[in-house]
């Protein structure tokens, strides 16, 4: 009696907030529910809760058979790995109605490669089914009505338009709608995604809509919300750490620097410890030394090549650090200016350089994969080996 109590709450809730996707199905009326719940996800980009709300719609009604659609269309339609065109012959088409058989026939439509007739078959599907939001919805793509068929659907079917919010909003960020970015609109739009439908997608939206801004306190917020979703394995983890970087750039500028110091210092010293902890396994470090010979693996051994070299000055300046658009790697250029007298001889010879080294974020904090040492401004570097 329990149980029922809560199925019964969970239909209501989605009875609720459910957008009806499709008019006509052979589904009963729960996993009918669940089913337009599934194709919600699917719609804005959730394709994980999709495939859970599809299986639930399955097991809750035996013959709900277009849930097994909503799993065809999460799975990739590549001939060499992909499964869409297996989830489609496992369909019994007899369980299916009209309109859930027009998707059917659209999906298929897409593992037939560059023999498909989907243009064809969306023209017939949409003269059937005019009033159909699933049947509108997928046309925008095919059809190129493009950012204009978002904006169309909304107004047609604005029940069901939590994911072309979503994309209109993107549309004013981008100055699509307009001659310029209007986010003040963009943000409205997601707005009312959110309101139409509670999911990570329009929060992850709105993080990337702010870091467009360059308000990337505001984008770690929502980042953290949408993985908040569902934490383990998320997908909003990368965009996550690419706010937080972003937020702590200052930080990260002035750790980099200092850590490309304390490895310079380290290799001087030949302190192999220090130095380890600069480099990663996951990735060899390779080097370019500024007496222009070939490049070769820094190992523990690499330690031993200059020792007839007495450093009598060495300092790195002017270190300036630049960031991939994913703060994930960063490249750093330097000079250094130093002497240094080779063997027992009392020549000083001026050494300068200019130099690059390139750093990787890995789950132990920034590594460095790579350096480059050349000669600059008359000096010279270190000597052949």
């Amino acid at each position: 009696m329990k149980n029922m109590y809560y199925t019964a709450i969970l239909f209501l809730s989605l009875s609720l907030n459910s957008q009806n996707w499709i008019n006509d199905s052979n589904c009963d009326s729960q996993s009918y529910a669940i089913l337009n719940e599934a194709i919600t996800h699917l719609a804005n980009l959730e394709q994980l809760t999709a495939v859970g709300m599809a299986k639930a719609a399955k097991m809750t009604d035996s013959g709900c058979e277009c849930s097994k659609l909503v799993l065809a269309a999460v799975s990739t339609n590549n001939p060499s790995v992909g499964t869409r065109k297996s989830k489609l012959e496992n369909v019994n088409i007899q369980l299916l109605s009209g309109e859930e058989y027009a998707w059917y026939q659209l999906l298929l439509e897409t593992t037939k490669g560059e023999e498909n007739d989907w243009t064809n078959t969306y023209a017939n599907s949409i003269q059937k089914y005019p009033s159909s939001p699933l049947i509108n919805w997928l046309g925008i793509g095919g059809s190129g009505s493009g950012w204009d068929g978002y904006m169309e659907f909304s107004k047609k079917f604005p029940d069901n338009s939590s994911a072309a919010y979503n994309m209109i909003a993107y549309g004013y960020a981008n100055g699509v709608y307009g001659d310029s970015p209007d986010f003040k609109s963009a943000y409205e739009s997601i707005e009312k995604s959110i309101e139409l439908h509670k999911g990570p997608n329009a929060l992850d939206s709105r993080a990337e809509i702010a870091a467009m801004q360059g308000n990337y306190e505001k984008a770690l917020m929502d980042q953290l919300r949408a993985r908040d979703y569902a934490y383990f394995a998320s997908p909003y983890q990368p965009k996550l750490m690419t706010y937080w970087r972003s937020v702590n750039k200052e930080n990260l500028v002035e750790n980099l620097k200092n850590a490309q110091k304390n490895i310079q210092d380290a290799i001087l010293k030949r302190d192999y410890e220090e130095f380890k902890k600069y480099i990663t396994d996951d990735m060899q470090l390779v080097s370019g030394d500024s007496n222009l010979q070939d490049f070769y693996n820094f190992t523990n051994e690499s330690f031993s090549r200059g020792a007839n070299v007495t450093w009598k000055s060495f300092e790195l300046r002017d270190i300036n650090v630049m960031f991939s658009p994913k703060m994930d790697m960063a490249i750093l250029t330097f000079y250094a200016d130093g002497s240094y007298t080779i063997n027992d001889s009392n020549e000083s010879i001026d050494y300068s350089t200019r130099a690059s080294s390139v750093w990787i974020a890995t789950d132990n904090g920034w590594k460095t994969v790579h350096t480059n040492w050349a000669p600059y401004g008359g000096g010279s570097g270190i000597p052949k080996i």
